[in-house]
């Protein structure tokens, strides 16, 4: 493909399904559910985000969930 011989090119989609956000969400609680059972007070999304690998497509939900449980903290 383009002259490249040898180079595979796959699509990629930005976008998910709603079975792929679900799970997503899910595993962004019980993350976030496993650091504060761990004693990892967290206060930031961003630090958190970054000690757990979270991709930044999750920035808006992370957000959300620390603003849900900001009693919490």
């Amino acid at each position: 493909m383009l002259g490249d011989s040898g180079i595979a090119y796959w699509p990629s989609f930005s976008r998910q399904n709603s079975e792929e956000e679900e799970a997503d969400l899910f595993s962004l609680k019980i993350i976030y559910d496993y650091s504060c059972k761990n004693g990892d007070y967290i206060q930031e999304p961003g630090t958190f985000m970054q000690n757990y690998g979270i991709p930044e497509r999750m920035t808006t939900a992370t957000k959300q969930l620390f603003k849900d449980n900001d009693d919490l903290i």
